[in-house]
C-alpha cells in the first residue's frame, strides 16, 4: 500500500474518532451479552473502571477484522495492566446477526485473544449509544469514566488508538501517565 495512502487513511481515522460527541451509558439501559466463556456479562463491567476502554465490534469472516486483530492483541498485551481495557464484541459477518460461539472460540484461539469477547448482533451499536452499525470492524473508545468519545468504522491500528487516547488524556488530565508509541 502506498505510503501516502496509508498516511491519509490514518489521518482520516483520527479525524473520525474526534468527531463523535460524548455519550455515557446509564444503569437504566444495562447491556447484557453472552460471553465467549458461555457466561452472561454486563457491558458495564468493562466501562468506567478508571481505564480507557476500547470496544471492538468484529466478525470472524470479516477480512479487515482479521487484519486489525493482531494490533488489538498487541495493544491489550502492552497496556491492559496500566492504561486500557479491550473488549471484543463478535457478530456474524456478513449477515450482522448473532455470532456463532464455536466459530468465535476458534477465532480467539487462532489470534491468541486473551481480552474478553462478548457475542451480539448489529443492534449492539445503538445499544452502546452510537447509532446504526454501518460496517465491520467498528471501534468505540470510552474514557476512564465510561463516556463514549470516539468511534471508527473500518480497521484501526495500535498507533491511531494510542494517539487518540494520548491527545484526549492531555486535554482531560495532563498529569496522567504518558503513552510511549
Amino acid at each position: 500500500m502506498p505510503k501516502l495512502y496509508r498516511k491519509s487513511q490514518l489521518i482520516a481515522c483520527t479525524v473520525l474518532l474526534y468527531l463523535l460527541s460524548s455519550t455515557t451509558l446509564s444503569a437504566d439501559n444495562e447491556i447484557l451479552l453472552m460471553g465467549a466463556d458461555s457466561k452472561q456479562h454486563a457491558v458495564s463491567e468493562y466501562l468506567g473502571k478508571g481505564k480507557w476502554t476500547v470496544v471492538n465490534v468484529w466478525g470472524v469472516d470479516c477480512p479487515p477484522c482479521r487484519e486489525e486483530m493482531p494490533e488489538l492483541v498487541l495493544l491489550h498485551d502492552e497496556y491492559s495492566s496500566t492504561l486500557l481495557t479491550i473488549l471484543g464484541i463478535a457478530i456474524d459477518f456478513p449477515g450482522f446477526g448473532y455470532a456463532d460461539i464455536t466459530e468465535v472460540k476458534k477465532f480467539m484461539e487462532e489470534f491468541m485473544i486473551e481480552f474478553p469477547v462478548l457475542l451480539s448482533d448489529e443492534s449492539i451499536s445503538s445499544k452502546l449509544g452510537a447509532g446504526y452499525l454501518s460496517g465491520l470492524p467498528t471501534t468505540y473508545i470510552y474514557t476512564p469514566r465510561g463516556e463514549l468519545v470516539g468511534m471508527q468504522t473500518g480497521a484501526v491500528n495500535r498507533k491511531v488508538i494510542l494517539d487518540f487516547i494520548k491527545k484526549r488524556s492531555k486535554t482531560a488530565d495532563p498529569e496522567k501517565k504518558q503513552i510511549n508509541n
